[in-house]
């Protein structure tokens, strides 16, 4: 079985491309980069959670799990909120209405398709 995270990273990567060209069809370019800029503060410290999380696996490894997870989230938080930092300190030419539109839609896809990469929801 191939790594969770890797499936949430792909998709969320096809939405940042697809967030860049509905963008520059309806918005251009500058909207379009910028969405894609707020789509990849939302990639990147996803991933690293993913594979921060999925690290340990099995029963006997509960407890450590529990721990990753904490301390993924915290991390995933953190970076968030470097890269908002960095981007709104670092780029001229910032329409802050693109970066969210990017940043939200990416968060939502990602946190949405979880349990259909997952195998969806189990009906007792």
């Amino acid at each position: 079985m191939k790594h969770p995270a890797v499936a949430v990273f792909i998709l969320q990567t096809a939405i940042s491309v697809t967030a860049f060209v509905i963008g520059y069809v309806f918005a251009g370019f500058e909207f379009a980069s910028n969405a894609a800029v707020g789509s990849c503060v939302a990639i990147v410290p996803q991933g690293l959670f993913g594979f921060w999380v999925f690290r340990n696996r099995g029963a006997r490894n509960a407890r450590l799990i529990a721990q990753d997870l904490f301390t993924g989230e915290g991390l995933k938080l953190g970076i968030t909120a470097i890269l908002f930092a960095l981007v709104c300190t670092n780029f001229n030419q910032l329409e802050i209405f693109a970066v969210l539109v990017g940043f939200v839609a990416t968060v939502l896809v990602g946190q949405l398709s979880i349990p259909f990469l997952l195998g969806g929801t189990r009906k007792y």
